[in-house]
């Protein structure tokens, strides 16, 4: 994939590739950066705007509460006045006249209360047998709620035993009478109910309350207040109807058109997540509320991204105005780049078509410092040592001729060799010279090995071969001072090794080893898998080696000691052992003077030349 795009690129000429490149790395940075700042900048508005959303929600969500708790607290001093308990208390003994006094006496005492506080609109108290009494209210524009409304409201209250309900009522709930309209347009089509039920002074269940509110009473809470255009802020209750709004398209006393947002603010309430994101009427809002227990209502407030987003946009307005001004000039700058850098290119080009054509005292003119400059430089003195290059190269190759010339020579010196010691191995066979046959059949073997034919890979039973026989010669050369013991696992004999690996080890400890020490020396070989590793060691029993002795052995490619059979030193074997077949692999040697030397090697378990690859 990147080969391919590199071919790609590569067919596109320097100039213009240098001009897509300037406006891409122009036009990439300021698109990202566009974006960046638009999305933190519009992150940083909806955070703050947020927050803000929020604690406003809990001012207004803190003045409201005040305000049910007044009346709350209203409706306790009413349920628990002398006049209302004595009147639920006596109400079914008491005559018709008795109860129009104590009703004309409790409108009198709610009158000085509400008379100047004009949200509360009526007072109803009704017995437990659910007579009514007018406790507070225009006895010419009656309220009146029907009595399935109304026995919806009893069962609540009951269920909360003394603990106020919230509630909004609109026309549909009233009992409608002639002079409605009137009624409605001096109290509203809507209003905020309290209900509760209320005891005697002993604790047993005398009767319930009902309060009416203006709903402009909450609303005047939060008329005045703005989060910015498009936005509202309004007051549901857990049932989702509108309690209260700035919004004149949400009716007061009516379901919220979206019940998405409804189970929304409940599901965030669980969490307690205050702020989050929606979609009203197919555009995204902030929503930022707060929950008010007492009455089971949400101030709710709903400011659209439109107006959020309006900054971040102006922002972005302005970042792309100026980058568009960047990547103009950057264009500009390219193209002279490119030709500073495309001109002198193609009078190179040029000249190097001439060079091809043979024409080599081509020079160009190009006193620049930059590497343009440089390239030309170094192109007029190659070209002027071209020719000198040439006759080396000539020169090289009559050198590389009698090279050749000299290996075929070293090839047929040991055959040769080869050929007259079959010879001598034949008349000794001839003569019974038995001991003189064993020692040139084992130094032939050693010789064959040694021309370098077939694989650099032998198996290691070969490789056994090879140094049983350089055994059998220096045997008659040491007579009698040295044992060898060979320890080899049958399931590696065919294993592969390179050639000649293990032989200069097994030369090492007899000139090293053996050689100088007193008395009869062991020489001990073995071979073993280790996992997919082979271990071969060679362990010796001669005076070892000190630590300067091992160093420049293991410095040595080839050995200084002329009696030696092949000359391929320490080094040279653990160096080709590496190349082979990885650094992990190689020899190590450990060595205690006057004792033992052990030299390890270690090679993969391979079969063959292809599990080796």
């Amino acid at each position: 994939m990147t080969f391919n795009m590199n071919r790609l690129i590569r067919k596109i000429k320097i100039q213009n590739r240098l001009l897509i490149s300037f406006a891409v790395l122009s036009l990439l940075p300021m698109f990202i950066i566009g974006i960046f700042s638009y999305y933190i900048s519009s992150d940083a508005i909806r955070t703050k705007i947020s927050t803000a959303s929020i604690q406003l929600m809990d001012q207004v969500s803190e003045n409201i509460v005040n305000e049910l708790i007044k009346l709350e607290n209203d409706s306790v001093d009413i349920a628990f006045s002398d006049l209302v308990q004595q009147t639920m208390g006596g109400f079914n003994t008491m005559s018709e006249w008795e109860r129009n006094v104590a009703q004309i006496k409790i409108q009198e005492m709610l009158a000085k209360r509400f008379s100047f506080f004009h949200s509360v609109s009526d007072v109803l108290v009704y017995t437990r047998n659910k007579e009514k009494v007018i406790a507070y209210g225009d006895i010419s524009f009656k309220f009146n709620l029907k009595s399935d409304y109304l026995n919806e409201l009893f069962e609540e209250t009951m269920i909360k035993n003394g603990v106020p309900v919230w509630s909004i009522q609109n026309q549909d709930n009233e009992e409608l009478a002639r002079n409605s309209s009137s009624r409605f347009s001096n109290y509203g089509e809507a209003g905020i109910l309290l209900s509760r039920s209320f005891k005697s002074f002993e604790g047993l269940p005398i009767g319930y309350m009902i309060m009416r509110i203006d709903v402009k009473y909450i609303f005047n809470k939060f008329r005045d207040i703005t989060l910015g255009a498009g936005s509202h802020i309004f007051i549901v209750n857990g049932k989702g109807t509108v309690i209260s709004s700035q919004n004149p398209q949400l009716k007061v006393a009516t379901p919220y058109p979206d019940d998405t947002l409804i189970e929304e603010l409940k599901q965030n309430r669980d969490t307690e997540t205050y702020s989050f994101n929606t979609t009203i009427a197919g555009k995204r809002h902030l929503i930022a509320y707060t929950y008010i227990p007492r009455a089971d209502w949400y101030v709710v407030s709903t400011i659209p991204f439109s107006y959020l987003d309006h900054e971040s946009v102006k922002i972005s307005f302005y970042i792309l105005v100026l980058g568009v001004s960047c990547f103009v000039l950057a264009l500009l700058l390219s193209y002279y780049v490119s030709k500073s850098i495309s001109s002198p290119l193609k009078r190179l080009i040029d000249s190097m078509n001439n060079v091809k054509l043979g024409n080599l005292v081509v020079q160009i003119d190009d006193r620049s410092s930059d590497e343009l400059g440089k390239v030309t430089t170094n192109f007029n003195q190659m070209v002027s040592e071209l020719q000198y290059l040439i006759d080396e190269v000539k020169m090289k190759e009559k050198l590389k001729r009698f090279a050749e010339l000299k290996s075929l020579q070293a090839q047929i010196n040991p055959h040769f060799l080869s050929n007259s010691l079959n010879t001598v191995r034949w008349l000794a066979n001839v003569q019974k010279a038995d001991n003189i046959s064993n020692l040139l059949t084992s130094l032939i073997s050693l010789l064959h090995g040694s021309m370098g034919k077939g694989s650099e890979l032998i198996n290691i039973r070969e490789e056994i071969e090879y140094v049983k026989n350089y055994l059998n010669i220096m045997a008659y050369r040491y007579y009698d001072k040295f044992m060898v013991h060979f320890e080899i696992e049958e399931d590696i004999l065919d294993c592969h090794i390179l050639k000649f690996a293990l032989q200069p080890i097994v030369e090492n400890c007899l000139l090293h080893g053996i050689e100088p020490m007193e008395g009869q020396g062991l020489i001990i070989i073995k071979g073993y898998r280790v996992q997919n590793e082979l271990k071969i060691t060679v362990t010796d029993n001669g005076v070892g080696m000190d630590g300067h002795t091992l160093n420049s052995l293991l410095q040595q490619t080839t050995t200084i000691n002329q009696s030696g059979f092949s000359g391929i030193g320490i080094r040279n074997v653990d160096e080709r052992i590496k190349l082979y077949f990885g650094e992990k692999f190689g020899l190590s040697i450990h060595c205690v003077p006057n004792l033992f030397t052990t030299v390890e090697i270690t090679i993969p378990a391979a079969g063959g030349e292809d599990d080796v690859k």
